[in-house]
């Protein structure tokens, strides 16, 4: 046994509520009322879009057990909303479905110290990669980081970045990428454990 098999553990989702928008991709637009098309096709669009990633970030919640968190500007969810002790950010991904991957953007040294701030209040950050099937609107996988091993690389990559730019006139913009490659080997370099659920063959 490696030493990836040894640190992954199975994630365990709610499966009942994983094909709750599939329905949608199987229902034929001729099939429905005229007065319901309009709202079934922007569904549809809002599913497939590449920026929209909302409906997939409830259902990610859904599937989760946690409490979605619907502003725009800090975590996507948490456990509970009284008593906090676990957040989460989501990067719901429907490029590569089975190896889904992410950005932090503009990523600066205030969103790594929030972070870091997570383990002085004995909170448990979470960082969600979920590979998105988009033609069926469900999952295909869901792998679950903690977000501690991302600091000290973000923290390279900025300094690094910002030392670039001081040369530059025109500023590079901060894209951190997150893929599950990157994820678990920073999981193994710190000895940390991760999670996954992968849907099994159809």
């Amino acid at each position: 046994m490696n030493t990836m098999e040894v640190l992954m553990r199975p994630l365990e989702i709610n499966e009942e509520k994983l094909e709750k928008y599939s329905y949608i991709a199987s229902t034929p637009i001729e099939t429905l009322p005229e007065e319901h098309r309009l709202v079934y096709q922007l569904a549809k669009l809002s599913l497939e879009s590449k920026q929209c990633k909302e409906p997939y970030e409830l259902l990610l919640s859904e599937v989760l057990g946690v409490k979605n968190i619907s502003t725009k500007h800090g975590w996507d969810a948490v456990n509970c909303t009284e008593h906090t002790t676990e957040v989460y950010e989501y990067k719901p991904c429907s490029s590569h479905p089975t190896k889904p991957s992410g950005t932090i953007n503009d990523d600066s040294y205030k969103k790594i110290e929030t972070c870091e701030q997570l383990e002085k209040e004995g909170k448990q950050g979470w960082l969600i990669l979920a590979g998105i099937d988009s033609s069926k609107y469900t999952f295909e996988t869901i792998y679950k980081f903690p977000l501690e091993i991302y600091h000290e690389a973000r923290r390279a990559y900025l300094n690094d970045l910002m030392g670039k730019n001081k040369q530059q006139e025109k500023q590079t913009r901060v894209t951190f990428n997150i893929t599950v490659a990157k994820s678990i080997q920073l999981c193994i370099d710190k000895n940390k454990l991760f999670y996954l659920w992968k849907r099994l063959a159809r």
